[in-house]
């Protein structure tokens, strides 16, 4: 049964100003976090079983995935790097055709650092981009420029790797619908595989949202966003692209896996201060303090992980419970997750893990969100139309 692990490196060469991800600039803990991470893990191998987070029922692409997110994981020594995700291998007996993705900027790629991430074992590269416009990715406070996103693309492409996917963000002050359209072509043609848009959200503690106004309609008109996004996902789907999920385009065979794991309501493993898991009945977080989590690392036990992990109460510094989630819990994230992907909520699944018809626990939410046309039945599944896609949230939080 397959496993899922995610990486948070929280180390980045300078914050951006739209980013609400943990990060900090100050590389001075890097080997020590590295350290504590690959600690980490060896603590995990010490009280896994062989049905820890194989997730039996909901795992419907059945393979391993490790993803090293971040932060900016490009930007550290490809020897830390390489070094965790060895041990995570080990650690979790991951197969040899698991999807392994690292993220990486266009700022501090290099061919050494691929060769290096290619021989270890990562075979995906999520690139953030953002955009292929010199304006836009000034406002966005980006280092690279449109030739360093291009040139970064041919050094992933010469490494080796087939499996490429950029991240776009649409909404920006400057941006047109034209000029994504031509990012997305530009995209095509260079090779990448798979493309995440993002609209743009002014995220409270970060510096967009203290420069603009505190709503994104006021920095963007929302029938100017709306357009934007259909008209992307139209350009997409024109060039190949399906789009599988609200922010998630893909060729055929290129989806990301360990991402659909999150909308599969798969349990996931986490590692490193900001990172988030979900084993058995718990969500649980790293606390965002890189200094927290390596003195924590160097002390605690086992035993320690063990029992936090079991749901027990524990006095720790670095790791909190998120949420015990209950029978009712799980199948209300169900539409939660799964309504944000293109098929939808997939009926007989929820039965087979449930043993309860969907419609006999949310029969009311259904009926008036078909009834509005903002969700349509299409054989054995619900899944959002295309006004439902607009307010997406609210429909959602009908089920909730």
């Amino acid at each position: 049964m397959a496993r899922h692990i995610y990486v948070h490196n929280p180390f980045c060469a300078r914050k951006c100003p739209y980013c609400d991800f943990y990060s900090i600039t100050d590389p001075s803990d890097t080997e020590a976090f590295y350290k504590a991470a690959v600690r980490e893990t060896e603590l995990i191998g010490q009280i896994i079983t062989d049905k820890t987070g194989t997730n039996p029922l909901t795992d419907i692409d059945n393979k391993d995935t490790v993803y090293f997110g971040g932060g900016t994981p490009s930007l550290p020594d490809s020897r830390m790097i390489c070094e965790l995700l060895g041990v995570i291998l080990k650690t979790f007996n991951i197969a040899s055709d698991a999807e392994i993705t690292i993220e990486a900027n266009p700022s501090s790629v290099t061919p050494e650092k691929l060769n290096d991430y290619r021989q270890a074992g990562f075979n995906r590269i999520s690139l953030g981009v953002q955009s292929m416009d010199d304006e836009v990715l000034k406002t966005l406070g980006r280092l690279h420029d449109s030739k360093g996103a291009k040139d970064a693309i041919t050094k992933i492409i010469d490494a080796g790797f087939s499996n490429i996917s950029a991240d776009l963000i649409t909404g920006v002050p400057g941006e047109t619908l034209e000029g994504i359209r031509r990012d997305i072509k530009i995209f095509h043609d260079l090779g990448v595989k798979h493309i995440s848009t993002y609209s743009l959200m002014l995220e409270e503690g970060t510096a967009f949202f203290d420069r603009y106004s505190k709503t994104i309609e006021d920095l963007i008109p929302q029938d100017i966003e709306r357009e934007m996004y259909h008209g992307t996902r139209e350009c997409l789907q024109n060039l190949g692209y399906e789009t599988y999920e609200i922010s998630n385009s893909a060729l055929p065979g290129f989806r990301s896996i360990h991402n659909s794991s999150y909308w599969n309501s798969c349990e996931y493993f986490a590692i490193g201060a900001g990172s988030h898991g979900f084993l058995g009945d718990l969500r649980y977080g790293h606390n965002d303090d890189v200094k927290a989590y390596i003195e924590e690392m160097n002390t605690i036990t086992a035993e320690d992980l063990k029992a936090f992990l079991e749901g027990n109460k524990c006095h720790l510094k670095s790791l909190y419970a998120e949420e015990k989630l209950s029978r009712e819990d799980k199948m209300r994230e169900v539409p939660f997750l799964r309504l944000r992907t293109t098929e939808g909520i997939l009926l007989d699944e929820f039965y087979k893990v449930f043993g309860v018809q969907f419609e006999d626990v949310f029969g009311q939410a259904v009926r008036s969100n078909i009834d509005k046309g903002l969700l349509e039945r299409k054989e054995r599944t619900l899944r959002l139309t295309r006004s439902g896609l607009d307010i997406a949230n609210k429909v959602i939080e009908d089920f909730l």
